[in-house]
């Protein structure tokens, strides 16, 4: 089996503390979890944020480091 070939994917919706929509994308691969998560506004204020976390282990591994990196770009201070 190729590596670049996933065996799972789902995306799911959620509204974090700062009211923004944050899309969650969980990608499953024979090795590894993938987890990409965006926040993309299309109204004021405008924003356009993407984190990407990988865990060989889990995908809740994956999506914590995924939060992190976007919650890093998002709202630092």
């Amino acid at each position: 089996m190729n590596s670049l070939e996933y065996i799972d994917r789902s995306v799911s919706l959620l509204i974090n503390e700062y009211n923004d929509e944050i899309e969650m994308e969980i990608i499953k691969y024979q090795d590894h979890y993938k987890v990409v998560v965006t926040i993309c506004q299309e109204d004021p204020p405008y924003k356009d944020f993407i984190g990407i976390g990988t865990d060989k282990m889990s995908a809740r591994g994956a999506a914590r480091k995924a939060l992190r990196e976007l919650y890093s770009i998002a709202y630092q201070k």
